[in-house]
């Protein structure tokens, strides 16, 4: 879910600044004082707080011996210096990242190209000098400044290389040597954005980002390195993970009884409806998935367990349309999590399709040893603020994994997505206390008027038979062309969930002035990619669309409503959009994953996005013919994923009894 702050507020965004400094110091705009403690015991004594730094996770160092000019091309690849700064101790402090140059260094720093975490890159002489703090050092260069909060960390990542404009005839470049270290300086202080004179909230988490005018902010954001879509941010090198303890794991398939049957059952073979068990793996460190290269389906409780011959398990299940039809799925490839199986057994039961029909099962239910992934190394450079254009100007977004962008309202902390085009604020429920771990994104909601009192999993509609179920709002779902199906007309089940939210948590508790109105884009313009559908019938081709061939074809995420007169949902005092807003309150689109670090068919649990449970997005992917409907969601194994309405059973979307997101 998100939220739009207002910074246009006067007095009362002046307010909310206030307990963004008293209480956010994640972002790096709060107070700090050393700590005095006075007790009387005989004697007077004064004790204060520590005040200490730690320089961590020190990787890679750079010695550029015997090395030649290559292309900032080439320089971006180089294996980095990674560092992380910590503070230990319970005062707040800024601090300065220093390239310490050393006497016995005979290279000229005009010649060393720098490129620090994603930051622009320029020659080493254009950086600031500052006083050398090292016997022997012979000039020091500002890299970074910035601030960290008591247990706060920054994650730096530093190349270096020879200007590519270097030629034969420099002949003070040829057989010298460059030698550095960095070197962090730092001091107890009370940085304020406030305190500088910036009054909108905008402004200030633009200052914040560099310590700087929110001018020179937005100039340095604009400079920086293009972001490369295909990949992900943090980009991240896994290694598998074996737990030393079983689990259970089960798969209903349907029933053996049916094949042959035809009807519901005519998809049916008795090979299909079979548990498909994996006899060979591969892991992919680079996406951290699991791929079965041999594989068989088979009765599990049929298998010797024990032998040299090993059994691995993903996923298998099945799912109905609207009229329940039995279409069976089997996951062996892109599995962020397998089982190395130690046991099987099975049992009858019985269980309602979409259309109502009773379907007759089989539960198997297996033991194993869960495999997933542990991250084994990561380059945390493509990180922080950049910019692209929305449909009101330039909008300044977070990507990977970042801190600083915390924020208290209302009762609650939201992670910043991004500054809108327009200077309002955009927000991700983060849920009531700073936790990084993305542990509690999902809301809570006490109103049994919806059958959702206290739940925290909730499907976007309750049925998905439908093209116009992608909708956050929608039309005739017997509609016979596009206008018709994606009228909005009908609250869509999360739309109702969210109102209600909104009313308990913002309006009826006097924070609806606080809210801007930007709006929230249900995209459901049709991909140009593939042979899509309609948007219309349920039947014939599957309709893809814009989110999926953006997310999924193009890796192109944007922030500009194709279809804004009917996608875009405003309130009706907003001058845009479609107007059928109840409350300013939407969800977070595909789009703004991406920008946050998600990539098609790759693990990451490191972007700010990331939670340990499922939520929806705003974005429609496709409408797969005679089954179902899907939203985008971002899903706890690391990526965003389509369905919508109760899970389809599918690998990522549910786990043990639970059986909606």
């Amino acid at each position: 879910m998100r939220n739009v702050i207002n910074n246009q507020k006067g007095k009362k965004l002046l307010l909310f600044i206030g307990i963004l400094i008293a209480i956010c110091i994640v972002i790096g705009v709060s107070y700090a004082y050393w700590l005095l403690t006075y007790t009387q015991e005989g004697l007077n004594r004064v004790a204060s707080g520590c005040f200490s730094l730690s320089l961590t996770n020190e990787k890679n160092a750079i010695n550029l011996e015997n090395t030649y000019p290559i292309l900032d091309e080439e320089g971006r690849t180089l294996t980095p210096y990674s560092f992380t700064i910590t503070n230990t101790c319970d005062l707040f402090a800024s601090y300065t990242v220093n390239l310490e140059i050393l006497e016995n260094s005979t290279l000229d720093s005009k010649y060393i190209r720098v490129m620090l975490n994603n930051e622009a890159i320029q020659n080493l002489n254009e950086y600031e000098s500052t006083t050398t703090t090292m016997t022997g050092s012979i000039d020091s260069k500002i890299l970074a400044q910035g601030s960290l909060g008591s247990g706060d960390s920054a994650d730096y990542t530093l190349r270096l290389w020879m200007d590519e404009d270097i030629t034969i005839e420099d002949v003070d470049a040829m057989n010298k040597l460059f030698r550095s270290k960095v070197v962090i300086s730092a001091s107890v202080s009370n940085y304020s954005p406030v305190d500088q004179g910036y009054t909108t909230l905008a402004d200030a988490i633009l200052a914040n980002e560099y310590q700087t005018t929110p001018e020179i902010a937005k100039q340095k954001i604009s400079e920086k390195q293009e972001v490369d879509f295909t990949k992900t941010a943090p980009l991240i090198d896994w290694q598998e993970s074996h737990a030393s303890a079983t689990s259970t794991i089960s798969a209903t398939m349907p029933h053996p009884d049916l094949v042959g049957t035809g009807g519901i059952a005519s998809n049916l073979t008795a090979e299909n409806i079979l548990v498909r068990v994996g006899t060979e793996y591969e892991f992919d460190s680079t996406t951290g998935k699991y791929t079965f290269t041999e594989y068989q389906n088979v009765d599990p409780t049929t298998l010797t367990y024990g032998g040299e011959e090993k059994y691995y398990y993903c996923g298998s299940g099945f799912n109905t349309s609207s009229s329940d039809l039995i279409s069976i799925y089997q996951n062996y490839s892109g599995c962020t999590t397998i089982y190395e199986l130690t046991g099987a057994t099975k049992e009858e039961s019985k269980t309602t399709g979409a259309g109502g029909t009773e379907i007759k099962t089989m539960i198997y239910r297996m033991t194993g040893y869960q495999y997933t992934q542990t991250e084994l190394e990561s380059d945390k450079s493509d990180k922080g603020l950049y910019a692209i254009q929305d449909a009101d100007g330039t909008s300044y977004y977070y990507r990977g994994s970042v801190t600083n962008n915390y924020v208290s309202f209302a009762g609650y902390y939201w992670r910043i997505i991004r500054i809108n085009g327009d200077g309002s604020i955009r927000l991700l429920y983060a849920g009531e206390t700073a936790d990084a771990t993305g542990n509690n994104l999902n809301m809570k909601l006490t109103d049994s008027s919806l059958g959702y009192s206290n739940r925290t999993t909730i499907p976007f509609n309750t049925t998905r038979t439908d093209p116009a179920y992608v909708g956050y709002m929608y039309g005739n779902t017997l509609g016979t062309s596009y206008e018709q199906t994606n009228a909005n007309e009908v609250d869509s089940n999360i739309k109702k969930y969210l109102d209600s939210w909104y009313r308990q948590n913002i309006l009826d508790k006097g924070y609806a002035d606080y809210i801007a109105d930007s709006g929230f884009c249900n995209d459901r313009s049709l991909s140009t990619v593939n042979n899509n559908g309609d948007g219309v019938s349920t039947s014939g081709r599957t309709t893809y669309y814009g989110g999926y061939q953006r997310y999924y074809n193009l890796q192109t995420p944007s922030l500009v409503c194709p279809n804004e007169s009917n996608d875009l949902f405003t309130t009706s005092s907003s001058d845009k959009g479609n107007k059928k807003l109840t409350y300013p309150i939407g969800l977070i689109t595909v789009d703004e994953l991406a920008l946050s670090g998600y990539t098609n068919n790759y693990l990451n649990k490191s972007a700010y996005t990331y939670s340990s449970s499922t939520y929806w997005t705003m974005s429609p992917s496709y409408f797969s013919v005679g089954s179902f409907g899907g939203a985008w969601a971002c899903s706890p194994f690391g990526g965003p994923c389509a369905s919508v309405g109760p899970c389809d059973g599918r690998q990522w979307c549910s786990r043990g009894d639970q059986s909606e997101v």
